[in-house]
């Protein structure tokens, strides 16, 4: 937080120091400003706009950053929905902390856009400041070339008045040179101001996407390739188009069901099945084309494997199958006819994220022991 308030406190020490200045110099000031009141002043009053923009981006920042720490750090009371961060609190919510490398990237450009896009305004003000204080020059030149133009013209050498008659009409063309540097200098005064400020935002900005960054890259479970986890397993012993196809789809429900992967494995050395682990002691092993009997077998062991588990922890086994056969529940043994009746139910049954520091660290410790139970139970023949 303190990095983050630097940049606030640099906003209102420069914006305090323009204003002494103006304060000090106020006369100066005036005489500057109303050289030409109408451009001038529309300078100086979109200087102050630009001002206000930059300090209003600054303050909408604030609760962005305030819910991404308190996001992070477990609290579930951060009461406030980010606007700017809400590609990535819709993405934590769906998919529970699941969120493959290419995703994360993506995650990360939409949020950059956002960003890039909240300071369009303030970069548009700093250009049309620079743009005014350009078209008070190039008026103050007309003015001023016209106005010499006008007093050679009506010149008369035989005037024995005539150095009186040019005294007179050098006015007009100092008035226009007044007019073309003031503009100037108050749209250079203006553009430096706004664009200081601007950078400001942009650096609270980056940030929050640094501190973004090492977050998700701390926090995100990084699931692994689906396609090449799945050719790997296969390669181990040949199967049939089929039996991929099915497992794959298995794998990919599981992932978008919010479902952590914790082996891939084969029943029986030959049937490919896989491993996903929910936070609330849920074990579920997906797998195709096998019959109760063996379905059974495999719930057995692990129902003797977990029956004297982990203190307090009580380990809840489903076995999900992609058989043909029409949909039936046979105690925790589940049948699907097709791969949409598998992705229907997953969908339905969507695992809740992590929240506190103590649900993660009971996370943890259970999915390591289930790790060593199945690696003990199924040898599982790929990393």
């Amino acid at each position: 937080m303190k990095k983050f308030h630097k940049n606030l406190d640099f906003m209102s020490l420069f914006t305090a120091i323009v204003l002494i200045v103006v304060l000090l110099f106020w006369k100066t000031f005036l005489n500057i400003a109303t050289t030409n009141v109408l451009l001038n002043g529309i300078i100086i009053g979109t200087t102050l706009f630009g001002i206000i923009i930059c300090f209003v981006n600054m303050f909408k920042l604030l609760p962005e950053y305030k819910w991404l720490h308190a996001y992070f750090d477990g609290r579930a009371d951060y009461g406030y929905s980010p606007a700017l961060l809400k590609p990535v609190a819709f993405a934590l919510q769906n998919r529970h902390y699941k969120i493959t490398t290419s995703n994360l990237t993506e995650l990360l450009d939409l949020v950059a856009i956002r960003m890039d896009d909240e300071r369009e305004n303030i970069r548009y003000i700093t250009n049309t400041l620079i743009f005014l204080g350009l078209l008070g020059t190039f008026w103050g030149l007309i003015l001023t070339v016209s106005g010499f133009a006008e007093i050679l013209f009506n010149l008369n050498f035989d005037d024995p008045n005539v150095l009186q008659t040019m005294q007179y009409g050098i006015a007009t063309p100092l008035s226009g040179m007044a007019t073309a540097f003031t503009s100037s200098l108050l749209g250079l005064a203006g553009s430096l101001t706004v664009g200081f400020l601007g950078m400001q935002v942009q650096f609270a900005q980056n940030t929050i996407f640094q501190d973004l960054t090492d977050f998700m890259s701390k926090y995100i479970v990084k699931t692994p390739d689906e396609t090449n986890a799945v050719i790997k397993l296969s390669e181990t012993a040949p199967v049939s188009d089929d039996i991929y196809t099915k497992i794959s789809a298995v794998y990919e429900s599981f992932i978008d069901a919010g479902y952590e992967i914790k082996d891939l494995i084969r029943i029986n050395g030959k049937t490919p099945a896989v491993v996903a682990l929910g936070n609330h002691e849920q074990l579920f092993i997906g797998t195709v084309n096998l019959d109760n009997n063996v379905l059974d077998n495999i719930y057995k062991r692990l129902d003797l494997c977990f029956s004297d588990t982990l203190e307090g922890i009580k380990i809840k086994t489903k076995i999900l199958c992609i058989s043909g056969k029409n949909s039936g529940v046979s105690g925790n043994i589940i049948h699907f006819a097709n791969v949409e009746q598998f992705k229907k139910y997953m969908a339905q049954h969507k695992n809740t994220a992590l929240k506190t520091k103590s649900e993660k660290e009971d996370f943890a410790a259970y999915s390591e022991y289930i790790g060593m139970a199945i690696e003990y139970l199924f040898k599982p023949q790929i990393d």
